[in-house]
Order: C-alpha cells, then sequence, then structure tokens
C-alpha cells in the first residue's frame, strides 16, 4: 500500500490507497533447456543454436503450443492493462512450486488463477477472469479506503 498526502503540513490530508492484488497463474509453459553461456554462444555464432531450440519447441503438440501462446497474450495484456495494481507470476505445474501449488489448491484443471492466496478462476476465458480481477480490485481498494478513514479518524482524534 502506498500513502500519498496531497495538501500542504498541518491541513487535512486525503489519503489514497494503492492495493497491489497478486495474481498467480500456474499452467503448463514450454519448456527449453539451455547450455552453459559459453556454449550458447559457440551455438549461436555456428548457426545451430536457433535451429537446435525450434527443434525442441516443435516436439511439443500444436494445441499445447497454441495454448501457450494464448496464456502470454493474456499475460502480457494484463500487465499492460493493470501495471503496478496487479502482481503477476506464472508458475508452470511440473516445477516443484507449481507442484506444491496444485496439490494445496486442489488444481485439476490449467489454467488455474490464484487471486490473493484463493483459488478464484480455472479456465481461459478472458471475459470471466476480468469480472473476477476487476471484483478483487474493487473490494480491495473499498476495504483500503474504509481503513484509511478509520485511521484518519484515529489520528485526528488523538491530536484533538
Amino acid at each position: 500500500m502506498v500513502y500519498r498526502c496531497f495538501s500542504p503540513p498541518g491541513l487535512t490530508c486525503e489519503i489514497i490507497l494503492m492495493s497491489e492484488v497478486s495474481l498467480k497463474i500456474i499452467a503448463p509453459v514450454l519448456t527449453n533447456f539451455f547450455h552453459c553461456m559459453h556454449c550458447e554462444q559457440l551455438f549461436h555464432h555456428s548457426g545451430i543454436g536457433r535451429s537446435m531450440h525450434q527443434e525442441v519447441l516443435d516436439q511439443y503438440p500444436e494445441d499445447v503450443k497454441q495454448e501457450a501462446t494464448l496464456l502470454g497474450d493474456l499475460v502480457f495484456d494484463l500487465a499492460h492493462r493493470y501495471g503496478n495494481r496487479v502482481k503477476l507470476r506464472v508458475i508452470d505445474p511440473q516445477s516443484l512450486p507449481g507442484f506444491f501449488l496444485s496439490l494445496r489448491y486442489w488444481v485439476r484443471r490449467y489454467p488455474t488463477f490464484i487471486i490473493n492466496g484463493r483459488k478464484a478462476f480455472v479456465g481461459s476465458d478472458r471475459q470471466g477472469l476480468e469480472r473476477v480481477l476487476q471484483r478483487v480490485l474493487s473490494e480491495s481498494s473499498a476495504a483500503s479506503a474504509t481503513k484509511s478513514k478509520s485511521s484518519l479518524s484515529d489520528s485526528t482524534a488523538e491530536s484533538k
């Protein structure tokens, strides 16, 4: 939360709270293994680096590549629209953290969206996710505004 005061000192101060929402996306991502930095440079300059990595990506089925592309577009769109208000994190369920999160939240389908530590949405419906995210952001800002009013009234009562 960020507190900003827009009045001169000694006068009533308006406090605006900017809340941050945590959004964890548990979804399979395309994995490509790389060699050490020196070997990668050698492969790049010899002209086989790009083709070697493209060959690994081409082994994925088309539907998996298409889902990964849609997820990437969604993540970039969310990051562009919400900026610092939403903290995004994509987690592969095949990784150790992804495995534990999948167990913790009983994830059965992907992508699964965890908002502020609660399983909030499952699926790739952009409009459905948008509605849930808007609701959480409005609840978060309303709760922050209520909290700021009570803390502001407490501080003015103490100063009297």
